[in-house]
């Protein structure tokens, strides 16, 4: 039986401690298994022809073993058209599903279009990278010149300037000077 030097065995030990505590650690919502990958400062982006499409960036994404989505925290999600941005969405945390191509943003959502100089605020969207469409089910505000509209649903083409809201309430400025007010910002 061969006889480890003990400085050998010092350094095996915190690599044991490791292996077991990875193994049996919970994830964020108390369920086994840990992430198996935690990246930072992670874009992600689709491209055609040498032109950007969109691009998904992230202060960390978890990647699981038996999941298929990618967690995300603090994404912000930027359309491009001919390579220029024109519309973000930030949200506070997400998902990205590899299979189908879904991105969910949830918490504190903002959308802005610099085109159509709209602004969208609700609790929760979604972006289907195949049909490059964005919709939500939950209540939205859109405001765009001055006006506000509320909603009790959205579908809206990837840089908002195709916008449908769905049991819609308007609420119009009190002063004409103000229609048409701000720039927005991505």
């Amino acid at each position: 039986m061969k006889h480890f030097p003990p400085f050998k065995l010092i350094l095996l030990a915190p690599l044991f401690v490791f292996v077991l505590t990875a193994c049996g650690s919970k994830d964020k919502d108390g369920q086994d298994g840990a992430h198996v990958q935690r990246g930072e400062d992670v874009l992600i982006s689709e491209s055609e022809m040498g032109q950007s499409k969109w691009l998904l960036s992230t202060k960390t994404a978890d990647y699981y073993d038996d999941k298929q989505n990618i967690e995300l925290t603090s994404p912000k999600l930027i359309n491009k058209t001919d390579g220029k941005d024109d519309a973000s969405i930030r949200a506070d945390k997400g998902t990205y599903d590899l299979k189908t191509g879904l991105i969910t943003l949830s918490g504190k959502v903002k959308g802005v279009s610099l085109e159509q100089g709209a602004t969208v605020k609700t609790s929760q969207i979604y972006y289907n990278t195949q049909t490059h469409k964005v919709w939500t089910d939950k209540p939205v505000v859109l405001t765009r010149g001055g006006v506000s509209v509320k909603g009790a649903a959205l579908e809206a083409n990837s840089d908002f300037s195709e916008i449908q809201l769905y049991k819609q309430i308007t609420q119009l400025p009190k002063e004409l000077r103000d229609f048409d007010k701000g720039q927005v910002e991505l």
